[in-house]
């Protein structure tokens, strides 16, 4: 079985992204691809973790796999994460489009507007009442909380293009079971080499016989390297899962630009990102040993 590619320019059709989603698999994964990638992906990056300092850690997602291919002299600036209109719309999306597919919301405009008013009285019945039994709080609650009306305004308007892109990516009734829209992310710790974890995510996560598919949004453009930003999730999810948790697809789409890829995971795909990940891991583990 070959790896394979659908490209749709302009606006994708989402009755498209939907039969990619839902496609039988082109053929069987062997049953030693996966072992034999694990093997090799463990010896590799035990090698290259040991040389990190003493308590430096790595978490290498899909931004930071991108970092390293593609501009490698950002891994030698250590960027502090901080909450932004851009980073949190992604965690109110996947919520709000959840509710519309769950029936719970309309659109999702809609459904933005009731998860950030639940946040307000969560965290204020939180702030009345410390230490009661009280909702959890999303990681954003509090900083979306301190902000004034034009910055709720700009968190609320950048969640709604966000969840709009993904709710109108999918033809959703053409699904013959409910997926699971966003859920917990795949965090692999590599035996042998703790202080390193890969983390994979991904939007919607659809069952199949026996093997799920993956639905993943992107920023800008497709790159030159689309096929293992789309394989690294895969490869994640299959070392966490093991054989049965290989996805069959991932689809990738790019809504700022109308386009689709479609990647069949077979022991190509995942012996790919297995090098981009080892490659990757070299690249941050250098910058770290630089700074010091």
């Amino acid at each position: 079985m070959s790896t394979t590619a659908t490209t749709v320019s302009g606006t994708w059709r989402p009755v498209a992204v939907t039969d990619a989603l839902i496609a039988p698999p082109l053929g069987d994964l062997p049953a030693t691809a996966l072992r034999d990638v694990r093997v090799g992906l463990v010896r590799d990056l035990t090698t290259i973790v040991a040389e990190l300092p003493r308590g430096e850690k790595l978490v290498l997602d899909d931004y930071h796999l991108r970092i390293a291919a593609f501009d490698p002299e950002r891994c030698g600036r250590a960027d502090a994460f901080s909450p932004s209109p851009r980073t949190t719309r992604r965690a109110i999306g996947v919520v709000a489009v959840d509710r519309c597919v769950r029936g719970r919301s309309t659109v999702p405009a809609t459904a933005v507007s009731e998860i950030l008013a639940a946040a307000v009285d969560d965290v204020a019945a939180a702030a009345e009442h410390p230490g009661h039994d009280t909702p959890r709080l999303p990681w954003w609650a509090e900083w979306y909380c301190r902000l004034g009306p034009g910055g709720r305004a700009v968190v609320e308007a950048e969640a709604v293009t966000w969840s709009s892109q993904l709710w109108t990516a999918v033809a959703w009734e053409r699904l013959d079971h409910v997926p699971v829209v966003g859920g917990r992310d795949d965090w692999w710790a590599c035996p042998g080499a703790r202080q390193l974890t890969l983390k994979g995510r991904a939007e919607v996560r659809v069952p199949g016989a026996g093997r799920q598919a993956l639905l993943v949004v992107a920023g800008g453009a497709p790159s030159p390297g689309w096929r293992i930003e789309l394989g690294f999730p895969a490869l994640v999810a299959a070392l966490v899962r093991g054989e049965r948790g290989v996805p069959v697809r991932v689809v990738g789409t790019w809504p700022s630009c109308g386009q689709f890829r479609v990647l069949d995971v077979d022991a190509r795909a995942l012996e790919d990102s297995a090098r981009a990940v080892v490659s990757a891991t070299g690249t941050w583990v250098g910058a770290v040993i630089e700074r010091h």
